[in-house]
């Protein structure tokens, strides 16, 4: 297979750790690849400094055929059906089902997850910012600008939810559906920024590893799963262990359509827990960026009317969220502080007591014809919700500029 993908500069000056990351970069290139390891022995470090060749295979091959216009998706299926060997890798990577895929146990994660729309919502005010525990994610996302200031807050966080809240139909995830697609589409804009960001050649973090690597976008699996269950029961929500199983496996899925490979996912619940764990201890590090992308979220949150559109309250929220109880993976780590999110006494008082009163009314969702109900009609509503913010024009998912150039070109 041709590789068009030059990343000399990003290779690890240690042989020895250059050799190791190689290997894991022929793993990468495998498609569909299931070779895992006992979770102590995944060579975190290495994997920190291996993209997603697959997919930059794929891309450097369309810029090359001029065929980064129109619908890359659609661009991309037609070279597939050439038989173009990059396009055929890509697709049969992100159309083979793991072996610990159980569509039953996504089913009943969605669920739970259309039945709580406002955990799902309040969800992403403190999911974000546990992104940017990683200061290479915070870099990453502060190159393209538009969770920061001056950015387009509103519209990407709308974008996001097109993804997120597609998840939620199972059915819609299997290879080939639509929501799959959407993610699909979101692993291309990835590359096509990890891509952007070496030609740029503003990477200052070449020695530690890749931007966008295997290792964070695997330790996602977590925060946005898992987590996110955490969220929904702070937020009232009864949920039962079948669906946080089931909503967690749903974001390991969500992570092996993006890329990231099993040997970083594991097998079971228990194995990824310890993956996650280890991998965001790895991670873990207060950095600048982060502590102002959150901020930025808190701001945003602010602007779009969230809590009546008052600050205090908006970062009462993202506090307790992000309070050790609630994230778990990073024992001795107190995100608060990594991020800079500063106590607010009296909002945290009333978000605490808002969270106890969540729990009455949703006793009401143990009933059979809520759950119903919700199964029927939760998704079309946030659907809807999302469509109506978007003023009818779609979210593309193409790579956004960095360094003052285009990356979908």
């Amino acid at each position: 297979m041709t590789t068009f993908v030059d990343n000399t500069e990003s290779q690890p000056a240690s042989s020895d750790l250059a050799d190791r990351v190689s290997a894991l970069t022929e793993l990468a290139r495998t498609p569909g690849s299931e070779v895992y390891l006992d979770p102590a022995e995944v060579d975190l470090e290495a994997w920190n400094h291996v993209g997603d060749p697959l997919a930059e295979d794929l891309v450097e091959l369309m810029r090359a055929k001029k065929l980064m216009g129109g619908d890359l998706y659609a661009n991309a299926r037609s070279l597939e059906a050439e038989g173009v060997p990059e396009a055929v890798a890509f697709f049969k990577d992100v159309e083979t089902l793991p072996s610990w895929f159980d569509i039953d146990s996504l089913r009943a994660g969605a669920s739970m997850g259309r039945r709580n729309p406002f955990g799902m919502q309040i969800g992403m005010l403190s999911a974000l910012p546990f992104t940017y525990i990683d200061p290479a994610t915070a870099e990453v996302m502060g190159a393209t600008g538009r969770l920061s200031n001056g950015g387009d807050y509103r519209r990407r966080m709308l974008e996001t939810a097109v993804g997120f809240l597609g998840a939620l139909d199972a059915d819609g995830m299997l290879p080939g559906g639509d929501r799959w697609i959407v993610w699909v589409r979101i692993r291309l804009m990835h590359t096509m920024i990890r891509l952007g960001i070496h030609r740029s050649g503003r990477w200052t973090r070449y020695d530690l590893g890749a931007p966008l690597s295997q290792l964070a976008t695997a330790a996602c699996a977590n925060i946005f799963g898992q987590y996110r269950v955490n969220v929904v029961e702070f937020a009232g929500g009864v949920v039962s262990q079948e669906e946080r199983d089931g909503f967690a496996l749903m974001w390991r899925w969500v992570a092996r359509i993006e890329g990231a490979n099993n040997q970083l996912l594991g097998r079971t619940h228990a194995e990824e827990f310890e993956l996650q764990s280890r991998e965001h201890q790895c991670l873990y590090e207060p950095n600048t960026m982060g502590a102002a992308l959150t901020e930025n979220v808190i701001d945003g949150s602010t602007r779009m009317g969230s809590f009546g559109g008052s600050r205090a309250i908006n970062q009462a929220v993202a506090r307790q969220l992000l309070a050790p109880r609630m994230t778990r993976t990073v024992p001795n780590g107190d995100f608060r502080d990594c991020l800079g999110v500063a106590p607010v006494p009296w909002a945290e008082m009333v978000v605490r007591i808002a969270s106890w009163l969540l729990k009455i009314p949703n006793q009401l969702t143990r009933l059979t014809i809520v759950r119903r109900y919700f199964d029927r009609n939760g998704q079309r509503m946030m659907d809807q919700a999302v469509e109506r913010g978007l003023k009818g024009v779609k979210a593309e998912f193409r790579g956004s500029p960095v360094a003052g150039r285009p990356t979908d070109q």
